[in-house]
């Protein structure tokens, strides 16, 4: 029973420990956690920001600070802040490398301002190598766990959670890493994410076109709506294509056109292969910089218009 106690009494001081250097980031869909090295640049799950933006966030213990936006990397689907008055008490200075394979870890949050929540964890893996490591837990990914902690024993900070990945739960960024991220998207800036300005509807892939598809889909992307004046209207892709791929990326699903999107750059052109009247095409589409795209209106195949949209801190995807 003393040892059960001890372990407990332990528990709790390093989530208390944790939890006066975790920041709470407000949004739309109910907020997120966030942490910084240094004590004034914060890491921060976001969906859309932009530059120079202001924003009130919560420091360790519900204080109120003023922050503003110092890079985003739409890729990654994070931006740093930059506190208006740096607290160098509440950096993370001790960083852990990966613990061994199951591991006992804490991860701890500050989801709202109601204040900071803890669970037990252990490591289920760890992989890749350089920008390409990334760490799991086992437990579940709570609503606003998105830029915890992930502690070991002692104190020292082991990981960052992001956000899931399809089928991917609990997913880390090791703390080395996340640091490095940091200072590499405040030197990045805001590179702009491509956009395309098409919408799709998902439907079942006719076996016929297997061949024409060249792979065995069981879904497929057919052209719904175009933005007026938008990179895809300019390449000429007309409503009721249906798509194959973009710059060699297969698009049979929303997931894949988010990869294929995700993947390329701002002003470079890449080959967009679609299927139009039983064959294959392939145009050629540059994408525009989501930062240019602006609210124009969009021509779908009802004939109805409606406004661009990105919902910044509280979520949301575009194409």
């Amino acid at each position: 029973m003393d040892a059960l106690r001890s372990l407990s009494d332990s528990v709790s001081e390093l989530a208390a420990s944790a939890a006066a250097k975790l920041f709470h980031v407000p949004s739309l869909a109910g907020g997120r956690s966030a942490l910084s090295f240094d004590g004034s640049l914060l890491l921060v799950q976001a969906f859309e920001a932009s530059e120079g933006e202001k924003l009130e966030v919560l420091a360790p213990g519900g204080a109120k600070a003023e922050a503003s936006v110092a890079g985003f990397d739409p890729r990654l689907g994070l931006a740093v802040l930059r506190l208006a008055s740096p607290l160098p008490q509440a950096a993370w200075k001790d960083l852990s490398p990966p613990p061994s394979l199951g591991s006992l870890l804490l991860v701890v949050a500050y989801p709202s301002p109601e204040g900071p929540e803890a669970r037990l964890d252990v490591l289920r893996f760890a992989g890749g190598e350089g920008e390409d490591a990334y760490l799991q837990t086992a437990g579940s990914s709570f609503p606003g766990f998105s830029g915890s902690a992930i502690v070991v024993p002692g104190g020292a900070l082991a990981g960052v959670i992001a956000s899931d990945k399809p089928g991917n739960r609990a997913w880390a960024f090791p703390a080395e890493r996340a640091r490095a991220l940091v200072a590499s998207i405040v030197e990045r800036g805001f590179p702009g994410r491509a956009w395309l300005g098409v919408s799709t509807i998902p439907v079942e892939a006719p076996a016929a076109f297997s061949k024409l598809f060249g792979d065995d889909r069981e879904t497929a992307l057919v052209v719904a709506g175009l933005e007026e004046g938008g990179p895809a209207e300019a390449a000429l892709l007309m409503i009721g294509d249906i798509l194959v791929s973009i710059g060699g990326t297969a698009t049979p699903d929303p997931n894949g056109l988010e990869e294929a999107i995700a993947a390329a750059k701002p002003g470079e052109e890449l080959a967009v292969v679609v299927l139009r009247g039983g064959e294959r095409k392939e145009l050629v589409a540059k994408p525009a910089s989501r930062a240019d795209e602006g609210w124009r209106p969009w021509r779908h195949a009802h004939g109805h218009r409606r406004g661009g949209w990105g919902c910044g801190w509280g979520g949301g995807k575009d194409r």
